[in-house]
Protein backbone atom coordinates (compact mmCIF):
# COMPACT_ATOMS: atom_id res chain seq x y z
CA UNK A 1 0.00 0.00 0.00
CA UNK A 2 3.22 2.29 0.24
CA UNK A 3 3.78 1.76 -3.10
CA UNK A 4 0.57 2.39 -4.12
CA UNK A 5 0.22 5.60 -2.20
CA UNK A 6 3.72 6.70 -3.29
CA UNK A 7 2.23 6.12 -7.36
CA UNK A 8 -0.80 8.04 -6.48
CA UNK A 9 1.48 10.98 -5.20
CA UNK A 10 3.75 11.01 -8.13
CA UNK A 11 0.90 10.86 -10.47
CA UNK A 12 -0.17 14.38 -8.47
CA UNK A 13 2.99 15.73 -8.97
CA UNK A 14 2.87 15.51 -12.76
CA UNK A 15 -0.42 16.75 -13.07
CA UNK A 16 0.95 19.69 -10.57
CA UNK A 17 3.24 20.48 -13.74
CA UNK A 18 0.90 20.18 -16.53
CA UNK A 19 -1.99 22.11 -14.82
CA UNK A 20 -2.62 25.47 -17.13
CA UNK A 21 -2.74 28.85 -14.94
CA UNK A 22 -5.66 30.61 -13.83
CA UNK A 23 -8.62 28.83 -13.12
CA UNK A 24 -7.35 25.39 -13.96
CA UNK A 25 -5.27 25.90 -10.64
CA UNK A 26 -8.55 27.06 -8.60
CA UNK A 27 -10.41 23.83 -9.51
CA UNK A 28 -7.85 21.55 -10.09
CA UNK A 29 -5.13 21.96 -7.88
CA UNK A 30 -6.62 21.38 -4.42
CA UNK A 31 -7.60 18.13 -5.74
CA UNK A 32 -4.02 17.03 -6.20
CA UNK A 33 -1.95 19.50 -3.84
CA UNK A 34 -1.49 16.45 -1.35
CA UNK A 35 1.16 15.16 -3.96
CA UNK A 36 4.24 16.37 -2.07
CA UNK A 37 2.68 16.34 1.26
CA UNK A 38 2.49 12.09 0.63
CA UNK A 39 5.95 11.59 0.04
CA UNK A 40 6.96 13.42 3.56
CA UNK A 41 4.38 12.10 5.19
CA UNK A 42 5.24 8.41 4.02
CA UNK A 43 9.22 9.23 4.91
CA UNK A 44 8.40 10.14 8.55
CA UNK A 45 5.84 7.13 8.82
CA UNK A 46 8.45 4.93 7.71
CA UNK A 47 10.84 5.86 9.81
CA UNK A 48 11.21 4.10 12.91
CA UNK A 49 12.04 6.28 16.44
CA UNK A 50 14.05 3.13 18.15
CA UNK A 51 17.47 3.54 16.39
CA UNK A 52 21.22 2.53 18.08
CA UNK A 53 23.17 4.56 15.43
CA UNK A 54 21.36 7.64 14.71
CA UNK A 55 25.22 8.99 12.25
CA UNK A 56 24.59 6.06 10.58
CA UNK A 57 20.76 6.06 9.45
CA UNK A 58 21.38 9.89 8.56
CA UNK A 59 24.20 8.57 6.12
CA UNK A 60 23.11 6.14 4.56
CA UNK A 61 19.39 8.02 3.87
CA UNK A 62 21.35 11.26 2.96
CA UNK A 63 23.67 9.81 0.75
CA UNK A 64 21.04 7.98 -0.96
CA UNK A 65 19.07 10.89 -2.43
CA UNK A 66 22.08 13.40 -2.53
CA UNK A 67 24.10 11.13 -5.29
CA UNK A 68 20.82 11.07 -7.71
CA UNK A 69 20.49 14.84 -6.72
CA UNK A 70 24.22 15.38 -7.79
CA UNK A 71 23.53 13.53 -11.01
CA UNK A 72 20.33 15.75 -12.28
CA UNK A 73 21.05 18.54 -11.05
CA UNK A 74 24.25 18.23 -13.93
CA UNK A 75 21.71 17.05 -16.37
CA UNK A 76 19.67 20.03 -16.06
CA UNK A 77 23.01 22.45 -15.64
CA UNK A 78 24.58 21.22 -19.02
CA UNK A 79 22.49 23.60 -21.57
CA UNK A 80 23.56 26.44 -19.27
CA UNK A 81 27.17 25.03 -18.51
CA UNK A 82 27.89 24.98 -22.17
CA UNK A 83 27.63 29.28 -22.17
CA UNK A 84 28.23 30.39 -18.84
CA UNK A 85 30.68 27.70 -17.45
CA UNK A 86 31.10 25.06 -14.99
CA UNK A 87 30.22 27.85 -11.85
CA UNK A 88 26.51 27.99 -12.67
CA UNK A 89 26.43 24.10 -12.14
CA UNK A 90 28.45 25.14 -8.83
CA UNK A 91 25.19 27.54 -7.81
CA UNK A 92 22.78 25.53 -8.90
CA UNK A 93 24.06 22.69 -6.67
CA UNK A 94 24.21 24.90 -3.58
CA UNK A 95 20.71 26.68 -4.00
CA UNK A 96 19.10 24.02 -5.52
CA UNK A 97 18.26 25.19 -8.43
CA UNK A 98 18.02 24.56 -12.37
CA UNK A 99 14.77 22.70 -12.18
CA UNK A 100 11.63 23.16 -10.01
CA UNK A 101 11.39 19.71 -8.00
CA UNK A 102 15.03 20.06 -6.09
CA UNK A 103 13.60 22.12 -3.46
CA UNK A 104 12.09 18.34 -2.49
CA UNK A 105 15.43 16.87 -1.84
CA UNK A 106 17.39 19.47 0.53
CA UNK A 107 13.91 19.77 2.30
CA UNK A 108 13.95 15.73 2.83
CA UNK A 109 17.99 16.03 3.90
CA UNK A 110 16.96 18.44 6.35
CA UNK A 111 14.29 15.85 7.77
CA UNK A 112 16.77 13.64 7.80
CA UNK A 113 19.19 14.95 9.82
CA UNK A 114 16.64 16.47 12.39
CA UNK A 115 15.04 13.24 12.75
CA UNK A 116 16.82 12.27 16.35
CA UNK A 117 15.63 15.93 17.59
CA UNK A 118 12.10 15.59 16.07
CA UNK A 119 12.26 11.65 17.78
CA UNK A 120 12.47 13.30 21.00
CA UNK A 121 9.69 16.00 20.45
CA UNK A 122 7.45 13.46 19.57
CA UNK A 123 7.55 12.20 22.79
CA UNK A 124 7.62 15.03 24.78
CA UNK A 125 4.49 16.58 26.14
CA UNK A 126 4.96 19.67 23.81
CA UNK A 127 4.21 17.85 20.60
CA UNK A 128 1.64 20.02 19.98
CA UNK A 129 3.68 23.09 19.55
CA UNK A 130 4.67 21.36 16.26
CA UNK A 131 1.74 21.58 14.49
CA UNK A 132 2.17 25.51 14.75
CA UNK A 133 5.76 25.37 12.66
CA UNK A 134 4.32 25.04 9.23
CA UNK A 135 1.06 27.35 9.62
CA UNK A 136 4.15 30.14 11.02
CA UNK A 137 5.95 29.48 8.30
CA UNK A 138 3.31 30.17 5.79
CA UNK A 139 1.45 33.12 7.57
CA UNK A 140 5.27 34.50 7.17
CA UNK A 141 5.04 34.12 3.29
CA UNK A 142 1.23 35.69 3.35
CA UNK A 143 2.62 38.08 5.28
CA UNK A 144 5.37 39.30 2.71
CA UNK A 145 3.18 38.77 -0.59
CA UNK A 146 0.65 40.97 1.04
CA UNK A 147 2.68 43.73 2.47
CA UNK A 148 4.97 43.62 -0.74
CA UNK A 149 7.75 43.56 1.90
CA UNK A 150 11.32 43.27 1.27
CA UNK A 151 13.41 39.85 1.94
CA UNK A 152 17.36 39.70 1.61
CA UNK A 153 17.88 37.55 -1.08
CA UNK A 154 19.35 34.90 1.35
CA UNK A 155 16.43 34.46 3.46
CA UNK A 156 14.58 34.09 0.41
CA UNK A 157 16.60 31.29 -0.61
CA UNK A 158 16.69 29.45 2.86
CA UNK A 159 12.88 29.49 2.76
CA UNK A 160 12.22 28.21 -0.60
CA UNK A 161 14.33 25.19 0.10
CA UNK A 162 13.23 25.17 3.52
CA UNK A 163 11.52 22.25 5.67
CA UNK A 164 9.04 23.93 7.61
CA UNK A 165 6.38 24.48 5.24
CA UNK A 166 6.23 20.75 4.85
CA UNK A 167 7.05 20.04 8.68
CA UNK A 168 3.46 19.05 9.60
CA UNK A 169 3.33 16.07 6.61
CA UNK A 170 6.95 14.37 8.18
CA UNK A 171 5.85 15.15 11.78
CA UNK A 172 2.56 13.18 11.56
CA UNK A 173 4.41 10.36 9.70
CA UNK A 174 6.84 9.59 12.15
CA UNK A 175 3.85 9.91 15.02
CA UNK A 176 1.59 7.49 13.17
CA UNK A 177 3.91 5.30 11.64
CA UNK A 178 5.32 4.45 15.61
CA UNK A 179 1.75 4.47 17.60
CA UNK A 180 3.21 7.58 19.42
CA UNK A 181 -0.47 8.90 18.43
CA UNK A 182 -3.36 6.78 17.50
CA UNK A 183 -6.26 6.84 15.17
CA UNK A 184 -9.46 8.58 16.67
CA UNK A 185 -11.16 9.44 13.46
CA UNK A 186 -14.00 8.37 11.22
CA UNK A 187 -13.78 8.21 7.62
CA UNK A 188 -17.31 9.49 7.23
CA UNK A 189 -15.96 12.73 9.35
CA UNK A 190 -12.51 12.95 7.04
CA UNK A 191 -14.65 12.79 4.06
CA UNK A 192 -16.58 15.65 5.04
CA UNK A 193 -13.89 17.39 6.30
CA UNK A 194 -12.07 16.93 3.18
CA UNK A 195 -14.85 18.22 1.19
CA UNK A 196 -15.11 21.11 3.52
CA UNK A 197 -11.36 21.94 3.16
CA UNK A 198 -11.63 21.65 -0.51
CA UNK A 199 -14.03 24.46 -1.10
CA UNK A 200 -11.80 26.69 1.21
CA UNK A 201 -8.85 26.14 -1.08
CA UNK A 202 -11.28 27.18 -3.90
CA UNK A 203 -12.29 29.99 -2.47
CA UNK A 204 -8.79 30.78 -1.58
CA UNK A 205 -7.41 30.33 -4.98
CA UNK A 206 -10.00 32.87 -6.45
CA UNK A 207 -9.06 35.52 -3.74
CA UNK A 208 -4.80 34.36 -5.07
CA UNK A 209 -5.80 34.77 -8.90
CA UNK A 210 -7.90 38.27 -7.98
CA UNK A 211 -4.94 39.72 -6.52
CA UNK A 212 -2.66 38.81 -10.45
CA UNK A 213 -1.68 35.63 -9.32
CA UNK A 214 -2.20 32.96 -12.16
CA UNK A 215 -0.01 30.34 -10.37
CA UNK A 216 -2.68 30.43 -7.67
CA UNK A 217 -3.03 26.57 -6.72
CA UNK A 218 0.01 26.24 -4.87
CA UNK A 219 0.49 23.63 -2.24
CA UNK A 220 2.02 26.10 0.08
CA UNK A 221 -0.80 27.83 1.57
CA UNK A 222 -2.74 26.90 4.79
CA UNK A 223 -5.59 25.47 2.97
CA UNK A 224 -3.44 23.24 1.55
CA UNK A 225 -1.96 21.74 4.44
CA UNK A 226 -5.55 21.63 6.12
CA UNK A 227 -6.55 19.25 2.85
CA UNK A 228 -3.23 17.53 2.54
CA UNK A 229 -3.58 16.59 6.30
CA UNK A 230 -6.99 15.07 6.20
CA UNK A 231 -5.94 13.34 3.21
CA UNK A 232 -2.95 11.62 4.79
CA UNK A 233 -5.06 10.41 8.02
CA UNK A 234 -7.57 9.02 5.12
CA UNK A 235 -4.21 7.31 3.61
CA UNK A 236 -3.12 5.95 7.08
CA UNK A 237 -6.64 4.33 7.31
CA UNK A 238 -5.75 2.58 4.18
CA UNK A 239 -1.85 1.55 5.22
CA UNK A 240 -3.68 0.21 8.42
CA UNK A 241 -6.39 -2.16 6.51
CA UNK A 242 -4.47 -2.74 3.30
CA UNK A 243 -7.56 -2.39 1.41
CA UNK A 244 -7.67 -4.00 -2.30
CA UNK A 245 -7.40 -1.17 -5.13
CA UNK A 246 -9.00 -2.01 -8.62
CA UNK A 247 -5.66 -0.65 -10.08
CA UNK A 248 -3.24 -1.44 -7.52
CA UNK A 249 -0.70 -3.12 -9.74
CA UNK A 250 -0.49 0.01 -12.22
CA UNK A 251 -0.18 2.73 -8.67
CA UNK A 252 2.80 0.21 -7.41
CA UNK A 253 4.51 0.14 -10.57
CA UNK A 254 4.39 4.11 -10.71
CA UNK A 255 5.60 4.08 -6.81
CA UNK A 256 8.16 1.62 -7.65
CA UNK A 257 9.84 4.26 -10.28
CA UNK A 258 8.59 7.28 -8.27
CA UNK A 259 12.18 8.74 -7.64
CA UNK A 260 13.40 8.57 -11.24
CA UNK A 261 9.62 10.37 -12.44
CA UNK A 262 9.78 13.26 -10.41
CA UNK A 263 13.68 13.66 -11.60
CA UNK A 264 13.10 12.73 -14.98
CA UNK A 265 9.70 14.19 -15.65
CA UNK A 266 10.16 17.82 -16.27
CA UNK A 267 13.28 17.15 -18.60
CA UNK A 268 11.01 15.11 -20.68
CA UNK A 269 8.62 17.89 -20.94
CA UNK A 270 11.15 20.43 -21.56
CA UNK A 271 13.41 18.64 -24.22
CA UNK A 272 10.82 15.85 -26.00
CA UNK A 273 8.06 17.31 -25.48
CA UNK A 274 8.23 20.91 -25.69
CA UNK A 275 10.20 20.55 -29.10
CA UNK A 276 7.12 18.94 -30.57
CA UNK A 277 5.47 20.68 -33.42
CA UNK A 278 2.19 20.68 -31.74
CA UNK A 279 2.33 19.15 -28.83
CA UNK A 280 1.06 22.66 -27.10
CA UNK A 281 -1.95 22.18 -28.53
CA UNK A 282 -2.78 18.46 -26.76
CA UNK A 283 -5.27 19.72 -23.99
CA UNK A 284 -4.86 18.82 -20.12
CA UNK A 285 -5.17 16.49 -18.59
CA UNK A 286 -3.73 14.47 -22.02
CA UNK A 287 -0.84 16.40 -21.55
CA UNK A 288 -0.28 14.62 -17.90
CA UNK A 289 -0.98 11.45 -19.07
CA UNK A 290 1.67 11.23 -21.83
CA UNK A 291 4.43 12.74 -19.40
CA UNK A 292 3.63 10.05 -16.80
CA UNK A 293 3.88 7.28 -19.56
CA UNK A 294 6.90 8.78 -21.19
CA UNK A 295 8.66 8.97 -17.71
CA UNK A 296 7.73 5.74 -16.54
CA UNK A 297 8.87 3.93 -19.71
CA UNK A 298 12.46 6.17 -19.48
CA UNK A 299 13.15 4.95 -15.74
CA UNK A 300 11.82 1.13 -16.32
CA UNK A 301 14.29 0.73 -19.83
CA UNK A 302 17.03 2.44 -17.94
CA UNK A 303 16.62 0.16 -14.58
CA UNK A 304 16.69 -2.71 -17.41
CA UNK A 305 20.32 -1.27 -18.89
CA UNK A 306 22.05 -0.12 -15.84
CA UNK A 307 21.03 -2.61 -13.61
CA UNK A 308 18.96 -1.88 -9.70
CA UNK A 309 22.65 -0.60 -8.74
CA UNK A 310 23.41 1.48 -10.91
CA UNK A 311 19.92 2.82 -11.43
CA UNK A 312 19.32 3.58 -7.53
CA UNK A 313 22.21 5.30 -8.03
CA UNK A 314 21.36 7.08 -10.94
CA UNK A 315 17.80 7.61 -8.95
CA UNK A 316 15.71 5.80 -12.02
CA UNK A 317 13.71 4.48 -8.98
Amino acid sequence: MVQVLRGLAIIAVVMIHTTPPAEWQVWCRPFINYAVATFFFLSGYLTKTECDDWWAFCRKRVLRVLVPYVVWVMLYSLPAMLHEGVMILVKNLLKAQGCAVFYFIMAYVQFVILTPLLVRWAKSRYRWLAWLVAPASLIFKYYVWITGAEVHPYVGLVWSNSCLGWFTFYFLGLLLGNRIIERRYSMRSLALCYVVSIAIQVVEGYWILSCGDPNCGSQMRLSSILTSTIFLLMAHSMLQRQPSVPIAKQLKLLGDYSFGIYFCHIMIMWQVLGRLPYYHVVPFPITSIIVILLSLAFCYVGCKICGPRISGWLGLR
